[in-house]
């Protein structure tokens, strides 16, 4: 009865946890109307957070073997129906119950030829997606809808750690900032105020332009027949010759001050560049900033290593029998000690595991956050937030069951098998982690050939590299 009891709280207190993380730091100005997508948001954050907090009850055995498992095949159950039926369903009926002239019933109808051409599609073109069992016992098995949602998800962790693994260490390195002077501030800022007033100018003059085409426009209108009808009509000539040469002066303004426009939001993002850069390179002179510095270097030293390791086990293979935190821990211990340290190793190790594994689902959650709130704050204002909100609903729900797959081989074998038996049985785990590594190291080296690019730009340009020594 306990133990049913801290299922639901901790489920209750995540689904909380989730709301509050939408309302108050991932889309503030939500529209209250589609309280329905934000409960469906919480409700894969419950889930997937819950996910990894069964991994951390497993390692210290909170809960019983019973409760856990119903536990673990409850949360794999409900994402799976939630990625694969609510999101896409709630996802298109949204859509098309958007457009005024649709009626509900039939937007409910449309969502659900949707799904079914959904379902059917996702069922068919997985067959021929890598990592994919045969299905021997049927196609409707848990075991085919998690390899075909891992193989997904994998792909979405794969290409945000590859990017992360390169664009980190450069935002840390004071060797990438660029030292920027008061002076070029201000001669960015008094360019932008040039273009400023050229477009206030141009537009005054259209303004006089337009007032002068409507008067010669008036002056060119019909008037009734007299004993002057050929002067007149030599008039109205003239006068429509004068407004076609306005008109276009009008049109040719017109083009100016667009240019001048985007010419001004270009030298604005430039001013804020500058002064960007300038703070980072005054805070880079501190001793936070050293700081800041010397993680950086620490980090494109993991970085090389971690693209070197997945180099190395596609080449080679991995070592699924043991895990990697047991073998480090062996390792260090046989090299300092040699051999005269004896300890429980499997009991040391659990405890290392715990905290790796904790450190790992922490910091792998958060920065999948903060990439999905600078995605809703760079499309913030178009009026497609609910549309949004569904697809990195999605998303989140697949990252949590991909990352359930790749964390497995960091735990100890016998941690291992109550993960393969809520997953639907036996899965090629290898497969995943070789899957992860492909796509890793082509995002790790395609974010590296945009970094290089963008260095040698900037080396390029009037402003020379940043050095902490310089003064």
């Amino acid at each position: 009865m306990l133990d049913a009891f801290v299922v639901c709280a901790s489920l209750i207190i995540l689904f909380c946890l989730g709301w509050a993380f939408l309302n108050r730091s991932l889309f503030e100005d939500y529209e209250e109307e589609h309280s329905g997508v934000q409960v469906l948001f919480a409700l894969v954050f419950a889930f997937s957070v819950n996910l990894v907090e069964l991994v951390l009850f497993e390692i210290l055995g909170v809960l019983s073997y019973s409760v856990r498992w119903l536990n673990w095949r409850l949360d794999v159950l409900s994402l799976l129906g939630l990625l694969l039926i609510v999101l896409p369903y709630t996802h298109c009926y949204c859509t098309l119950a958007s457009h005024r002239k649709l009626r509900k019933g039939y937007a409910a109808v449309g969502a659900m030829a949707f799904l079914a051409a959904f379902l059917y599609g996702f069922w068919r073109v997985g067959k021929y997606w890598p990592g994919v069992p045969q299905p021997v016992d049927g196609i409707f098995r848990l075991n085919q809808a998690i390899s075909r949602v891992g193989v997904m998800g994998v792909s979405l962790i794969a290409v945000l750690s590859g990017y992360g693994s390169v664009s980190l260490p450069f935002s840390y390195l004071s060797l990438f900032i660029r030292p920027v002077e008061r002076s070029e501030i201000a001669m960015a800022q008094s360019q932008l105020m040039q273009a400023l007033e050229s477009v206030v100018r141009k537009k005054k003059q259209i303004l006089v332009n337009e007032a002068e085409l409507r008067q010669q426009q008036a002056r060119a209108s019909p008037v009734p027949p007299s004993l002057l009808q050929r002067f007149v009509s030599s008039v109205r000539r003239s006068g429509s010759s004068g407004a076609h040469a306005t008109a276009q002066l009008i049109t040719t303004l017109k083009e100016e001050v667009q240019g001048l426009e985007s010419l001004a939001r270009m030298l604005c993002m430039d001013v804020i560049e500058l002064r960007r850069e300038r703070d980072r390179a005054l805070a880079s002179r501190t001793l936070a900033g050293h700081a800041k510095n010397f993680l950086g270097y620490c980090l494109s030293f993991y970085c090389l290593f971690r693209m070197f390791f997945s180099a190395k086990a596609l080449m080679f293979g991995e070592d699924f029998t043991t895990d990697p935190v047991s073998k480090a821990l062996g390792f260090c211990l046989r090299s300092f000690s040699k051999g005269r340290l004896v300890v429980n190793l499997q009991l040391f190790s659990q405890y290392i595991t715990l905290l790796f594994i904790g450190c790992i689902s922490v910091s792998s959650l958060r920065g999948f956050l903060r990439n999905m709130r600078k995605v809703f704050t760079a499309v913030s204002g178009t009026g497609n937030g609910s549309g949004l909100l569904l697809i990195l609903t999605e998303l989140t729900g697949l990252y949590a069951i991909s990352t359930i797959l790749l964390i497995r081989k960091q735990l100890p074998l016998k941690y291992r098998a109550i993960i393969t038996d809520a997953m639907g049985g036996e899965l090629e785990f290898e497969f995943f982690h070789a899957w992860f590594n492909t796509i890793f190291l082509a995002a790790a080296v395609l974010t590296l050939a945009l970094f290089y690019a963008q260095h040698q730009r900037q080396r390029d340009s009037d402003l020379p590299l940043y050095s902490s020594r310089r003064e």
